[in-house]
């Protein structure tokens, strides 16, 4: 190997103009700002490192043939190692990375003598405390490093009911894709690295990250190619693959980034998505995140999500799916988002703001009410549990089906950010006095409300509910749930005040106290404790940024809320 020095990552344009680039997904913003044609970003990766692989393995294969010993056929691996025989779909330069793990590993590497052999060997029962297996039945014990990264994709990724089950089915087309194939491999590694302390783990899935995003430029640059339904779940992956390994509020950044390419891949795919029922889901997923995007930086959300909704109400009805609720959340949260961005570019006058704010406070106090009488599945109830560190105060939420809470705690996080709008916009309109005070105690009253309903919701989603229902993939509603944690934590630390913020975290988490103040202060507590539960057990080290940050400086999270 020869070292080339450091070179740029950016797109052939931006490098010829000597310009910075953005390195965005699919196009870098100044490509599409100059509507140019972004030809993708290099593998630097691969430019620093003058790779001799092919000269070594001619050498090699000169060398067998002169050795007797060559001619014996299969040859089995040596016990204890990870075979380096590639399979045919094996992708470039893989090999020589897992003869350098056996080389450097001999008696472990990434086999399944990492894991302990009973817990191969189990078969997926979901329980309070969580999966208890991560074998995909009735898959056999896995043999090398693939079969554990993919095996433990689809117990955290995938579920029996719930998220991408699709995936499940191995006969589909949408599996052969090899841009598919090292997503699930590098997503499930760094999981699994998190959790297990794999060796070679976190190199193993780097290496694998870096071949899914040269794998995923190529598909970019594809007319066809970036429609298919494969790319754009493989960029929702990659996105979770930068939340999973990264652990600073840095990293919102990268969630932004491969959020504004799955916006980018939306619109290029067109109303032709909704034909199909997997096109459809992976619609409604990937439009919360930019919503929640746009409301976060006040930024206009994309025309076309307003626009494309009632060819979406159409085929899904077509289909006979009931998901009135979240699609109706959908539309408010548009409109919140609009509004938020007309307020910052100043294009609308505070006091039309104030009506309109009051207007979408209304429809989503009409929502939360037409959505518990909707049907069974999208109502929920509370439920007493037995003491424990991962509840708060005793009770949780029975949901009778595990996308309501998600979609419950949606509503939640945009009645606080609402509230707090409403809020500026009340003293920046010249509110004072009494009558400034009376709608400041009840916007505070409203979070304190939607902050109680977060603590009852959250159990469920890392598998602490029962006997209510628990989540079956913990790590995607745990990721879904670091927001509402982190808004309610805000909203919590506003009630105790930030001057008690030192005494915070040396509050029981398990036993809640009588005084008012302390209550909230083990609230807070309690929070940022899941939060770090999130980082640290489920292995999304992203929630260790934002836990930091919430115990580091309670001051800033005013600023950020309102950015």
């Amino acid at each position: 190997m020869v070292y080339r020095g450091k070179p740029s990552a950016g797109c052939e344009n931006c490098r010829k103009a000597k310009k910075r680039c953005g390195l965005e997904l699919p196009a870098c913003t100044r490509c599409v700002k100059l509507r140019k044609v972004c030809a993708g970003y290099r593998d630097t990766t691969q430019l620093q490192i003058q790779d001799e692989s092919e000269a070594v393995r001619r050498k090699a294969n000169r060398t067998r043939r002169r050795s007797p010993s060559s001619t014996k056929p299969n040859a089995a691996p040596e016990s204890g190692h990870t075979s380096t025989t590639l399979p045919n779909n094996q992708l470039p330069g893989e090999q020589s990375f897992k003869a350098e793990i056996k080389a450097e590993t001999p008696s472990l590497a990434l086999t399944t003598q990492a894991i302990p052999t009973q817990a191969l060997q189990r078969t997926r029962a979901p329980s309070a405390a969580g999966p208890s297996s991560w074998l995909r039945p009735p898959a056999p014990v896995p043999s090398g490093v693939d079969e554990l990264a993919v095996n433990y994709f689809f117990d955290q990724f995938t579920a029996s009911s719930g998220h991408w089950t699709f995936l499940r089915d191995a006969d589909m087309t949408i599996m052969k894709d090899p841009l598919l194939d090292v997503s699930m491999r590098a997503c499930g590694m760094a999981a699994l690295h998190n959790v297990r302390g794999v060796v070679m783990g976190r190199e193993y899935a780097r290496s694998v990250y870096g071949q899914a995003i040269g794998l995923l430029n190529t598909a970019l640059r594809d007319p066809k190619m970036c429609r298919l339904d494969s790319t754009l779940i493989s960029v929702a992956m990659l996105g979770y693959y930068e939340n999973l390994v990264c652990d600073s509020m840095d990293s919102v950044r990268s969630w932004k980034a491969h959020i504004s390419g799955a916006t980018q891949l939306l619109h290029l795919r067109g109303k032709a998505q909704f034909k199909s029922s997997v096109g459809r889901m992976l619609y409604r997923e990937i439009r919360t995140q930019v919503l929640i995007s746009c409301i976060w930086d006040q930024q206009e959300p994309p025309a076309f999500i307003l626009e494309w909704e009632t060819e979406l109400q159409k085929q899904s009805s077509l289909s006979g799916q009931a998901i009135a609720p979240p699609d109706r959340l959908a539309v408010i949260s548009f409109d919140f988002a609009t509004l938020l961005f007309q307020i910052r570019s100043q294009t609308i006058s505070n006091e039309t703001a104030l009506h309109e704010a009051a207007d979408i406070q209304m429809r989503m106090i009409q929502w939360s009410m037409s959505t518990m009488s909707y049907g069974e599945a999208w109502r929920f109830n509370d439920l007493a549990v037995p003491e424990s560190p991962h509840v708060w105060n005793g009770t949780v939420h029975a949901y009778n089906s595990l996308p309501a809470a998600g979609v419950w705690n949606t509503y939640r996080i945009l009645r606080i950010m609402l509230t707090r709008t409403q809020e500026d916009l009340c003293k920046m309109n010249g509110m004072g006095g009494e009558a400034l005070r009376m709608r400041v105690t009840n916007f505070r009253a409203v979070r304190r409300q939607m902050t109680d309903e977060i603590c009852g919701g959250i159990p469920s989603q890392l598998g602490h509910a029962a006997p209510g229902l628990n989540s079956q993939c913990v790590l995607i509603t745990a990721y879904a749930s670091i927001w509402p944690l982190f808004f309610a934590s805000v909203c919590a630390l506003e009630r105790v005040g930030y001057d008690a913020w030192d005494g915070c975290l040396q509050v029981d988490q398990t036993h809640a106290p009588d005084d008012n103040n302390s209550m909230g202060a083990a609230q807070v507590a309690w929070l940022i404790g899941r939060i770090g539960y999130i980082g640290n057990h489920v292995g999304l080290r992203w929630a260790n940024g934002f836990a930091q940050v919430l115990r580091g400086d309670a001051k800033v999270n005013s600023r950020m809320l309102n950015r």
